[in-house]
């Protein structure tokens, strides 16, 4: 046994378990014997990861050889990286053609627990300049894009999301029951679109879509926002303009929806 192995031998329980999953990566299929062999664990130690990763799907063995191989759910976690990067990538120019056609300003936001990230945004020549920075949270009961993603979600996992939410009211406009919210997905989902009205801000109206990877599930939403006079009053014409973008993004990411 070299130092590298007897180092990990002696390291970490994720940090063996990493090591497995980076060796069957490179190896397609392999013994669970050759893997303590080749990465210096003792037997014992190298069934257990196994065990453990092939219960959590990480890993999967042939039924005849016994070799295990990358699993499901490794599968599914490359998707969902492939998925963010080029929605990273492809975003900007969705969001820049939607300002110039909405004459506001376009976000981009991602989930985090029960809140939205702010990850890109752009501005038309005439938009306002709005308070909301990259990297800024908003509780997703609040705004049009949070509400735009839990809306496309499967309806059991909308409904467990918002039963263990806490809805702080942010405005006189917030919804913070329940039952209320989820009516509002349930509208929003049917329309294709949500809305802020003066529900995160008291002077900022917004609208927003969410944006699909390759398997369907929602993986982002787009928003248009800016003054609430100017927005709310056009909502109807922006929510149309905002689905239609994340549509089209969403294709883009090698989503298509059945008919």
């Amino acid at each position: 046994m070299d130092a590298a192995a007897r180092g990990l031998d002696q390291s970490g329980t994720l940090e063996r378990g990493l090591a497995v999953l980076e060796h069957v990566g490179q190896h397609q299929e392999i013994s669970t014997n050759a893997l303590a062999r080749q990465l210096g664990l003792s037997r014992s130690a190298a069934y257990r990861i196994v065990g453990t990763l092939k219960r959590l799907e990480f890993l999967e063995a042939d039924t005849v050889t016994g070799r295990v191989r990358l699993g499901t759910r490794l599968v599914e976690l490359g998707a969902r990286a492939m998925a963010a990067t080029d929605l990273h990538r492809c975003a900007p120019r969705y969001l820049t053609a939607l300002a110039e056609r909405s004459g506001e300003t376009t976000y981009l936001a991602v989930p985090d627990n029960d809140a939205m990230v702010y990850v890109a945004t752009e501005r038309s020549a005439s938009a306002v300049t709005l308070s909301c920075r990259l990297g800024t949270r908003r509780p997703q009961h609040a705004t049009s894009l949070g509400k735009a993603w839990l809306a496309a979600l499967p309806e059991a996992d909308r409904v467990e999301r918002v039963r263990r939410m806490k809805l702080d009211s942010l405005t006189l406009k917030t919804i913070n029951d329940p039952v209320r919210l989820l009516d509002e997905l349930a509208r929003t989902r049917r329309r294709g679109w949500a809305v802020d009205d003066l529900e995160n801000e008291p002077d900022v109206g917004c609208v927003a879509a969410a944006v699909r990877d390759h398997s369907g599930r929602p993986i982002a939403a787009i928003s248009v926002a800016g003054p609430a006079t100017r927005v709310l009053r056009r909502a109807d014409e922006l929510g149309a303009t905002v689905a239609g973008t994340a549509a089209a993004l969403s294709m883009r990411l090698g989503y298509v929806r059945n008919r």
